[in-house]
Order: C-alpha cells, then structure tokens, then sequence
C-alpha cells in the first residue's frame, strides 16, 4: 500500500467518525427531542426538576413525574448523547448532557457518564513518512 492510499483511508476514517458522532451530539439530540411532540414536554418537565426549586411548581407528585420523565428520555435520543471539547455551544450542550445525567439516575457509574467523545488520535502518515 503506498502513501496516498494510507492518507486517503485515514481520510475516510475521520469522516465516518464525525458522521457517527454527530448522531451521538447533545444539542442535535436536544433539537430533536425540543420538536418531537412526545419528547419535548418530558424535556421540559425534566428541566424544571433540575432547576433548583422546579420540583416545587410541578406540584405533589413531583417526585413520580421527574422519575417517569428521566424513564422516558432513556429511550429518547437524548440517551447516550455526547459533546465535543471546544465546539460551538459547548455550554448549551453540556446543559442538556448534565440535566439528564444530573437528575439522579441511580446506579449510574461516573466513569460511564462522562460528557464528552473520545478523541482517537491517531498517526499523520504523511508526516511519519518524511522519517524513513
């Protein structure tokens, strides 16, 4: 295989990695699940259970609805959504990560709930191939 063919394929490799991850981004998830008409109250509600008071003005069943909203936006696209260091509206997307996985999801190990993608990074083989 020569170089062009390496470079090329590692070409490929990124862009099928920013194609995969895009359907794993939390503002696109949030977007989605904000114009989704079974999604985007749960959404709200949620919301209003982070909040520091919000359970209070969801009234006396507070507690159940907060549980049946975070049960519902686990098989949401919301679930298992990511952010990018440094992209645009890294804060935003943090926002809708953290009120998900904030909202006491039990059992949840933190090590499996970190915000953001894994950075694979991997070899320039054009520069590599200026060494040999």
């Amino acid at each position: 295989m020569d170089l062009t063919c390496l470079y090329f394929m590692q070409l490929l490799f990124s862009a099928l990695q920013v194609v995969l991850c895009v359907g794993r981004d939390c503002l696109l998830a949030g977007d989605s699940c904000s114009s989704d008409e079974t999604c985007s109250p749960r959404l709200r509600t949620l919301r209003q259970c982070v909040a520091g008071d919000g359970s209070m003005k969801l009234g006396p069943g507070a507690r159940s609805q907060c549980a049946n909203a975070v049960s519902a936006l686990l098989s949401s696209p919301l679930h298992g959504c990511q952010c990018r260091r440094g992209m645009k509206r890294e804060k935003n997307c943090l926002s809708i990560y953290w009120s998900l996985y904030q909202s006491g999801i039990h059992g949840l190990n933190l090590v499996e709930s970190y915000p953001y993608e894994t950075v694979e990074k991997g070899y320039d083989y054009v520069r590599l191939a200026s060494i040999t």
